[in-house]
């Protein structure tokens, strides 16, 4: 506001003297409220910047500059101390935007010598100068001085523009976009200056343009500031198009899309190294900042997850980097939560693989002991009882009532034996183990005393788990198709294709079944699910059952075929109806 108010009071004050060499009080007024405007915004966006501070000294100088000007002799002295204000300013603003700092000794130096020659040079060249106006403190006129002035800011203008062409030739990608708008005015403004010192200031066809592209370059100077400002507006829309993206897909991807987001190819994410010790980058390699590159934490919840790697430039608009941090901190976080679900449901899924395979482990013991424990001595003991059965058959007196109880007790022990045979069967058929999983559903379609037709591709040797997961489902699905719909033909498919093994029993009863109702295949459906499998119950009222289930082998075999073993027919159904 104080700014403001001074340019207002000079603009007054300095209106009566405005002749037509000098700017009109339009053009004064617009640069001067320009610098103050643009250097207000930026000291509100960055207060600890320093630009914004340099923004508005020079608007004031600019204007103090006018006082000149003034008719008044005061006035004009006054103006004639601070003639070069606003070009003090302008030097070491220049020199340490974007940042804020002068980052090198020849920063420092064309620094001091641009204040040195606004607030020192030129305030003592006043003494031995005259003008239009009366100077006050005029003490003899040296007429060489005014060339003598002129060469300085000739030399001084010089090595800042070849100061700002290093910086660019230098600079980043991400740097020269801070930059360019700035950059190439102060460059073309610079230039038009050193020229104009270079062949002078006095009547010539050149001094008028190039004083003119000097003066527009000056007004456009915090217009290309606000184009900056505008610029940092379409890298926050940048950056919001990266956020809607998200989640990707994987890390390469992260940093791709940080890249494009932020128009910095040097970028890198550094994702904690598996021994906790470092920092590795998408392709697992150990990551290290290059010189000059700037680490940004990335910490969620009080967390670090990870670490961006940047160019310094982009931290001269703070919110979208913070924007960036805070994104790809949520996304690391993100990703690393997904990773330890991932892992329990493997475990998961790993342990209810062990469990199957524990639980068929202990069905073919059970029916090893069956068939060579159990089995074995209720034959030994029904070939003796047919041995004592022979010899009371050889005796001269046959006892007709023993002979009768001994057949009884054979025909039992027979009974028995058939019901134990079943029994092993149910658990574990051996068949499965030797033969294969076609060969069992075989001898499913024979033991059934409906008809059952089996059909199959090639099948080539499966996990015993997984062989065992297909024969248990086939073998509920025909129990039911019998004990509940009344089936009079049943049909068991089989297809083996790029490691997926598909199986389908259907069947022509009265259909309607819920498979939640407790139809015994509500355990085979985990137990699907173990081979990342699916199983499925289509049944409608009339019109049969069909028990489907995919289970993935994670391996290819053969296919195509019309039997998995050559010589055996692929269906199987007896003529009585029982096989």
């Amino acid at each position: 506001m104080s700014g403001a108010g001074f340019g207002t009071y000079v603009l007054i004050v300095t209106a009566p003297g405005r002749y037509t060499t000098t700017t009109t009080i339009l053009f004064s007024g617009a640069v001067g409220g320009l610098y103050l405007g643009a250097g207000l915004l930026a000291r509100l966006r960055r207060p600890g910047n320093r630009v914004g501070l340099m923004m508005l000294l020079v608007g004031i100088g600019w204007f103090a500059e006018d006082l000149q000007i003034s008719p008044d002799p005061v006035v004009h002295t006054v103006g004639l101390l601070v003639r070069s204000a606003s070009s003090g300013f302008l030097v070491p603003l220049l020199l340490m935007f974007p940042d804020g700092l002068l980052r090198s000794r020849i920063d420092r130096v064309l620094a001091g010598a641009g204040y040195l020659t606004a607030f020192g040079l030129m305030p003592v060249s006043v003494l031995f100068s005259t003008s239009v106006v009366r100077n006050l403190l005029l003490v003899h006129p040296v007429d060489w001085l005014r060339q003598a002035t002129d060469v300085v800011q000739f030399v001084m203008s010089g090595a800042v523009v070849a100061v700002l062409l290093v910086r660019w030739v230098t600079a980043t990608r991400p740097a020269r976009r801070v930059l360019a708008p700035l950059f190439a005015v102060g460059l073309v403004g610079g230039l038009a200056s050193a020229l104009d010192g270079m062949l002078g200031t006095g009547p010539s066809w050149t001094h008028t343009p190039l004083i003119n592209i000097a003066h527009v370059s000056v007004l456009l100077l915090p217009l290309a500031f606000l184009a900056g400002v505008w610029r940092v507006r379409m890298g926050r829309t940048a950056v919001a198009d990266l956020l809607r993206r998200m989640p990707l897909a994987s890390e390469e991807d992260l940093r791709d899309a940080l890249a494009k987001a932020l128009g910095d190819s040097s970028v890198e994410v550094g994702f904690p190294a598996p021994d906790e010790t470092g920092y590795v980058d998408s392709r697992g390699r150990t990551l290290t900042a290059a010189p000059g590159q700037q680490v940004s934490p990335l910490e969620r919840n009080g967390r670090r997850v990870g670490v961006l790697l940047h160019d310094p430039a982009l931290r001269e608009d703070r919110y979208v980097l913070e924007a960036v941090v805070s994104a790809v901190a949520l996304e690391l976080d993100n990703q690393r939560l997904a990773a330890e679900v991932r892992a329990q449901l493997a475990e998961v899924r790993a342990s209810r693989a062990r469990i199957v395979e524990a639980g068929d482990e202990q069905r073919r013991r059970i029916e090893h002991d069956l068939h060579d424990g159990a089995q074995s001595r209720f034959v030994t003991a029904l070939v003796t009882l047919r041995l004592a059965r022979l010899q009371v058959a050889n005796q001269p007196t046959l006892d007709q009532d023993l002979a009768e109880l001994l057949d009884g007790i054979a025909e039992l022990m027979g009974e028995g034996m058939d019901q134990l045979r079943d029994l092993a069967h149910g658990i574990h058929p051996a068949v499965l183990s030797e033969t294969g999983l076609v060969a069992a559903l075989e001898m499913i379609a024979a033991r059934s005393p409906c008809p059952v037709r089996v059909s199959a591709t090639a099948v080539p040797e499966l996990p015993r788990p997984l062989a065992a997961t297909a024969y248990f489902v086939a073998a509920e699905a025909v129990t039911n198709a019998l004990k509940h719909a009344h089936a009079t033909a049943i049909a068991i498919d089989v297809r083996y294709e790029d490691g997926v093994l598909r199986l389908a029993v259907a069947d022509d009863g009265v259909g309607g079944a819920d498979p939640d109702s407790g139809t015994g295949l509500l355990g085979l459906r985990d137990r699907v699910a173990v081979f990342d499998g699916e199983m499925t119950v289509s049944s409608v009222p009339g019109r049969g059952t069909v028990v489907s289930a995919t289970l993935v082998t994670g391996s290819s075999g053969p296919s195509g075929s019309e039997d998995a073993r050559p010589g055996r027919a692929a269906s199987a159904e007896g003529e009585d109806g029982r096989g």
